[in-house]
């Protein structure tokens, strides 16, 4: 690569830092630290019986950024992905999920009304799922839930 594109990838970088800098801009901070990112769901442990149900060979998603929730299926049926969006409470070991939404702007959001469209994500209420971290590292995240354990690995 030569100096010019160098020197053109970084102006960008540049300006925003700039803008900042004086004010103009204002950057979005997260308070969330290590939750935020995306997680893979790679297994779940049923608590009342002791099950346990491997998902690293599937994908489901959850991405947690700022206050924005979103659980992600890349590829559903033919070619398009499947996602829910929410916003949550995150306070010390405690994650509450608020009310769940399809992320589908042409048919306006409409909230989700069937928890088992939920449920592959480890999800089983469409409002007010609560959850205690039982950890949160750079690579692993094991959430505590009334009925389940959700163990994932940051993706």
């Amino acid at each position: 690569m030569n100096i010019y594109n160098k020197v053109r990838r970084l102006l960008p970088l540049c300006a925003v830092a700039l803008l900042a800098s004086c004010g103009l801009v204002e950057i979005e901070h997260s308070e969330n630290g290590k939750l935020d990112g995306s997680w893979h769901l790679v297994q779940v442990d049923t608590l009342s019986t002791g099950g346990t149900l491997d998902l690293r060979n599937e994908q489901f998603y959850w991405l947690v950024q700022g206050t924005v929730f979103e659980l992600f299926t890349p590829w559903e049926g033919a070619g398009q992905g499947l996602r829910y969006v929410s916003h949550f409470q995150y306070e010390g070991t405690s994650f509450t999920i608020e009310k769940l939404y399809t992320f589908d702007r042409a048919a306006g959001d409409p909230a989700v009304e069937d928890v088992d469209r939920l449920r592959p994500y480890g999800i089983n209420k469409v409002e007010g799922e609560a959850f205690t971290i039982e950890e949160l590292s750079g690579g692993n995240m094991t959430l505590r839930g009334d009925e389940l354990r959700l163990m994932f690995k940051r993706h």
